[in-house]
């Protein structure tokens, strides 16, 4: 799988730039993101959802007839706010991810009137993780003595960090050390519509194909992650 995910980069780097003659346009949409985990002897859950925006550029280059292919460049932003259970003590927590895509995919346009297209797409995303942290807020009593702090965690190298030691090392008894990985590739496709020949408006959903786990956790268990969204481009 690595080698094909390096193989589908240098594929990117190679449609991006021959494609600069295509119909370019930006595009704005919100983004719903769920990670759904599964021990070797379990039944799967789903984590809470996050949820956020995606910002970027997409091409469309015309192949034949109909059919054309959608390379583009996206930033992605997720978010999420809950409570932990930690015997003992009050937690609020917040998850937040910054990701960078590389969406290579398939569209087929229905010509239906000259102002209005129907169109589907196929294909998958690469996708690097830039940053992914969880923040802890708790009050409670360790060891006789009201313990207030916060602390950040992340979720790629399994860092800390915190304005109490105390915290920290209760923290430290619940989190993997470095439990995710930064790559991966979704799979998906959705429909759309072209209106006016220059604005999109369509929605998709896409699932990963990798273990985001890593270490000794990816041994005994899966986490793949799974997104719907839906957006709105405007074409230059």
């Amino acid at each position: 799988m690595k080698k094909i995910l390096k193989v589908m980069a240098v594929a990117a780097c190679i449609i991006l730039p021959a494609s600069l003659s295509a119909k370019s346009g930006i595009e704005i949409g919100y983004v719903n993101s769920t990670y759904r985990a599964k021990a070797a002897s379990g039944d799967a859950t789903k984590s809470d959802p996050m949820s956020g925006f995606y910002v970027g550029f997409l091409q469309d280059q015309r192949i034949v007839a109909g059919l054309s292919i959608q390379p583009g460049l996206t930033y992605t932003y997720l978010n999420s706010n809950g409570k932990a259970e930690v015997p003992g003590f009050n937690v609020s927590m917040s998850s937040t991810e910054h990701l960078l895509n590389i969406p290579i995919h398939l569209k087929y346009t229905f010509d239906i009137v000259p102002v209005f297209n129907v169109y589907v797409f196929a294909g998958p995303t690469l996708s690097m993780g830039l940053a992914a942290n969880e923040k802890f807020t708790a009050t409670g009593d360790l060891l006789g003595s009201t313990v207030t702090g916060s602390v950040t965690y992340n979720m790629y190298s399994g860092g800390i960090k915190s304005d109490s030691e105390d915290f920290t090392k209760l923290v430290n008894q619940y989190m993997p050390e470095g439990a995710m990985t930064r790559f991966d590739v979704l799979m998906g496709g959705g429909i759309g519509i072209d209106v006016l020949k220059f604005i999109s408006v369509r929605g998709g959903f896409d699932y990963g194909l990798l273990n985001r786990y890593k270490g000794e956790i990816a041994d005994n268990a899966t986490l793949n992650r799974m997104q719907f969204f839906v957006s709105v481009g405007v074409k230059f």
